[in-house]
């Protein structure tokens, strides 16, 4: 079946999201950064940046997804970091643009229901688009930036599911 193939592909794949979901849906995407704010993390003794943010399809007016994304500064080069940062650009399309070589590893992919569905503090977060009841795809995956042995960014993607219907 075409949903089960894409639903697979998007949630098994360590390709780049941002360009997979603009192929899906044929449609170049935005992102909105809903807020970002610096955290202690005291696990790490470090101060890490927390970001949330949706995807959208302008020309659907159709949330695709919401992002929850926790980066390490320390393992992130500087000039990307910082223009990504003050710009408030979408991580996928920064990554694009500037060509930088990045590696990704899944750490947990399925299928949640809305009562489940938490941030990297496990706390429960509310999503932004309507799942109709249906089990919402998810996707948690480590982002590498060449020269770093330490992800820079940890990615939890809740899907909105209507996306794969094929009547967005």
């Amino acid at each position: 079946m075409e949903f089960d193939y894409h639903v697979d592909r998007l949630l098994e794949s360590n390709e780049k999201t941002t360009d997979m979901l603009e192929e899906l849906l044929g449609n170049p995407l935005s992102i909105k950064v809903l807020c970002q704010r610096y955290e202690i993390d005291k696990e790490i003794e470090d101060i890490t940046l927390y970001r949330e943010s949706v995807m959208i399809d302008p020309q659907k007016n159709l949330i695709v997804s919401q992002n929850f994304v926790r980066l390490f500064p320390k393992y992130i080069p500087r000039s990307f970091y910082y223009n990504m940062i003050w710009k408030r650009k979408g991580i996928g399309h920064y990554l694009n643009q500037l060509n930088i070589k990045t590696s990704r590893l899944i750490t947990s992919c399925g299928f949640t229901k809305d009562a489940e569905m938490t941030n990297h503090f496990q706390k429960s977060v509310r999503i932004l688009f309507h799942s109709k009841n249906l089990p919402i795809p998810f996707k948690k995956y480590d982002i590498y930036f060449d020269n770093f042995a330490v992800p820079g960014f940890s990615i939890i993607e809740y899907f909105n599911p209507e996306i794969f219907s094929g009547k967005n």
